[in-house]
């Protein structure tokens, strides 16, 4: 769910955005998230980008570029409808890559609502160049009582000693690199049949405002497994072209959440990827996407003695 946000400055964005007051614990943790109020209507978006949100390449993550479209779309929305929302689709492209330590931006454009559904546009981007867009519908609710959720201080992940073991048989991908870790780690287990079957800890780090999981964090947890997918299988490095994901449940938090991926078209360019995430016999979201096959692996140097 998402809620307007009154007045508030931070010294982490430009002059003239205000931060989001609250937007989960997730949501505090990634941010800060601003807006500003357009001349023409609506609002331009803002966040900077920080180490944390960095995927093993040492860019900003594609999960953590969707985190904040859905917060900020989430907000257009709040404040069109005075409703609360929740996400239902995202088809998601990937144009050109985000730096680490730079200003993103973004802007909302609201194509059509009804009494129960609102499908909107958006753009993500950093000085002229678009990182971005995405074409997503959501769910209407109940009205929208202002100052409901309060105010809470951003939350912090929880050191690897306090974070709940993999189940028996799981381990974690090794490199995942900084975003990947704080809404996972990721961990892989191969099954009798040679597939693999992949699983994170959902913990309260991971509240999207309604205590549940926030869906960039899911949506992150498929992206990365379904990239390792197309990498395993190609033997190559990958990068997300684009991604269609459907919502059809709320992740549970504290719970060991589990996705396949399976591909269904690979080429010497690209590598065409479904996938299912899952709480036992519950599906969470369904996903579909391309990736760009890059170089090989390359194998490491064994270490010599000096």
């Amino acid at each position: 769910m998402k809620q307007r946000s009154p007045d508030r400055q931070s010294p982490d964005l430009p002059l003239g955005y205000q931060a989001f007051a609250h937007s989960g614990a997730f949501g505090d943790c990634i941010g800060p998230f601003g807006f500003r109020p357009e001349a023409a209507g609506g609002f331009r978006y803002a966040f900077r980008s920080r180490p944390l949100h960095a995927n093993p390449n040492g860019v900003t993550h594609g999960g953590a570029l969707y985190s904040f479209a859905d917060h900020i779309t989430g907000h257009a929305v709040v404040h069109a409808t005075a409703r609360l929302c929740a996400t239902i689709k995202f088809k998601v492209e990937y144009l050109a890559p985000a730096p680490l330590d730079c200003l993103i931006e973004g802007q909302v454009e609201l194509v059509r609502v009804t009494r129960t559904m609102v499908f909107l546009r958006v753009r993500l981007f950093t000085g002229q160049q678009t990182l971005m867009t995405a074409d997503g519908a959501y769910k209407l609710f109940a009205p929208y009582q202002p100052g409901q959720y309060g105010s809470a201080k951003p939350a912090e992940a929880l050191p690897d000693n306090q974070r709940p073991p993999a189940p028996d048989g799981f381990r974690p991908f090794p490199d995942q690199g900084p975003y990947p870790e704080l809404c996972g780690p990721t961990h892989y287990r191969r099954l009798p049949d040679g597939s693999f079957i992949n699983g994170f800890q959902s913990r309260a780090l991971h509240d999207n405002t309604n205590r549940v999981v926030h869906g960039g964090v899911i949506f992150t947890f498929a992206d990365d497994l379904m990239g390792r997918t197309a990498s395993g299988v190609a033997r190559r490095y990958a990068t997300t072209v684009a991604m269609n994901v459907e919502y059809l449940a709320p992740g549970p938090l504290d719970a060991w959440i589990e996705g396949t991926a399976e591909i269904t078209h690979l080429d010497k360019d690209m590598a065409f990827i479904r996938s299912r995430v899952f709480h036992g016999d519950r599906t969470l979201l369904t996903a579909d996407g391309v990736w760009r096959l890059l170089r090989p692996y390359v194998k490491k140097a064994p270490e010599t003695a000096a």
